[in-house]
């Protein structure tokens, strides 16, 4: 029954992300033609990122409050609305560019409890031995998806326009609702006993940043993460102006060179599924964003098709190298009634700095053009990785997490008058 659930999962996942693949180049493409402005781009972004650290905050405990798979369910269908939206309205003609920014919202709200709650589940359908490889799998399909999804949307996008493509999305996501309620009956989430406190649950959100205080390395690496997606936000909302205005290009291209990243990530997914168990993670993590950053700043140097190319396979293949074992590192120390709250603000911090990175992004590139913001993009997190290789703190990231495991794993006690929480 674990093993069906964990691949049922790996195909609401998947199915997801195939979908996403669609929409938001689709929304992209659409806001680009409704304005020309790269500050809408940005504030596109923006509309979908701050809903969704939001949500990451307050709606933390949520995932280990509710019934997980039916949550995600309830996600997903909100979604699928959301992108009725802009579809509807750009089918009846009457499309404006609200519209894509309230689909945004909704979506990215949604959005920010649907993977912290996914992978909330995974510790409990996979084996624990077998996290990395668990983590990587649903990391590679995710890819699979998107090396497909891209290419498909930018052509059809090309070729009939982006309206196709949210339909394209809408029909995932249901497919998605479809294979969740489909799921094997999995364990649920400890009810807390007692009536709803709001002491509690404010308590319960404040568990999951808890868990960085005890384990102050990993908040390091998770500031690491928010300084890099910082820098890829900012390039990735800029690159349809690229693709436009320094390539020269359509929206072919710019599904070509998302799937191109998707191909780099599932090579770099395959090699780590391949190495298993890595035990000086500390330099394999810092190093693979510090790497990213390089390639970034030469790419801005070096603004061509042929290199855009190089440069999106290598910070593909390099990305899961941090990913991957953030994930399993997560998965192997977080206790599993608390999976839930501490995926959200892991989310949290490692997404928190992406709001303002698309619209900082934006602005740049609307006064100094697309290839200096590839430059500073790319710098930032070279020197800041470089500086978090000299931190003592982190060498707890490398070698046996047994200890670390027995550290966390405590077991949980009940409190009758607030409910069940951890031991510290």
């Amino acid at each position: 029954m674990i093993k069906r659930s964990y691949y049922g999962l790996l195909s609401t996942i998947t199915l997801s992300a195939f979908g996403d693949a669609f929409g938001l180049l689709a929304m992209e493409w659409l806001v680009y033609e409704l304005t020309g402005s790269k500050l809408a781009m940005g504030a596109l972004a923006l509309s979908s990122g701050i809903p969704e650290l939001l949500l990451r905050l307050l709606g933390s405990p949520l995932s280990d409050r509710l019934h997980r798979v039916r949550f995600m369910a309830c996600l997903a269908a909100i979604r699928l609305l959301a992108i009725a939206l802009p579809l509807g309205m750009g089918l009846a003609g009457q499309l404006q560019l609200w519209h894509l920014f309230v689909a945004a919202g909704l979506s990215g709200s949604c959005a920010a409890l649907f993977m912290p709650t996914a992978m909330a589940v995974i510790p409990g359908v996979a084996d624990s031995r077998k996290l990395v490889r668990a983590f990587a799998i649903i990391d590679g399909s995710k890819s699979a998806a998107t090396l497909l999804g891209p290419a498909l949307a930018g052509a059809l996008t090309a070729a009939s326009g982006a309206l196709p493509a949210l339909g394209i999305n809408m029909i995932c996501y249901a497919a998605a609702i479809t294979t969740l309620l489909c799921l094997q009956k999995l364990p649920k989430p400890s009810p807390a006993p007692g009536s709803f406190s709001i002491t509690f649950y404010v308590r319960e959100i404040a568990e999951g940043f808890t868990f960085y205080k005890q384990f102050p390395a990993m908040l390091t690496i998770m500031i690491m993460a928010s300084i890099s997606n910082l820098s890829s936000i900012a390039v990735w909302t800029m690159m349809v102006p690229f693709v436009r205005e320094v390539l020269h290009r359509d929206a072919a291209t710019m599904g070509t060179l998302s799937t191109v990243f998707a191909l780099g990530t599932l090579v770099g997914l395959s090699v780590i599924s391949m190495i298993g168990e890595i035990k000086k993670r500390r330099l394999v993590m810092l190093g693979s964003l510090g790497t990213i950053g390089l390639v970034t700043t030469l790419w801005g140097l070096f603004p061509s098709f042929s290199f855009a190319l190089a440069a999106v396979f290598a910070t593909g293949t390099l990305a899961p190298f941090f990913g991957s074992l953030s994930s399993s590192l997560h998965g192997r120390v977080v206790p599993s009634n608390l999976q839930g709250r501490v995926n959200s603000i892991r989310f949290l911090i490692g997404g928190s700095l992406q709001p303002f990175g698309a619209f900082a992004g934006g602005a740049i590139a609307q006064h100094y053009g697309v290839p200096v913001l590839f430059i500073i993009a790319g710098l930032l997190p070279m020197l800041c990785a470089s500086a978090a290789l000299l931190l003592p703190g982190l060498k707890a990231l490398d070698g046996d997490l047994s200890i670390l495991e027995a550290t966390h794993r405590r077991p949980v006690v009940e409190v009758p008058s607030q409910g069940v929480v951890a031991e510290r």
